[in-house]
């Protein structure tokens, strides 16, 4: 997404579904364009939003480096 044009509002109608053993597929469709986008995970469907928000990904890790384990 270009930078200089990052919009103040975005759109998305989100379908989510788990296939197999727990993974959680999902799209995102654009109702203005009609336009979708699918992705394998969640943390894909994260880092597409965070790219579209310019929004960078959290740290998970506690003090002791431990990533909620």
């Amino acid at each position: 997404m270009d930078k200089q044009a990052t919009p103040d509002y975005l759109a998305y109608l989100v379908r989510l579904w788990r296939e197999g053993e727990g993974v959680w597929r999902s799209t995102l469709e654009n109702p203005h364009t009609g336009e979708r986008q699918a992705f394998a995970d969640v943390e894909a469907l994260l880092g597409f939003l965070r790219e579209q928000t310019d929004e960078p990904a959290p740290n998970w890790a506690d003090d002791w480096g431990n990533f909620g384990e």
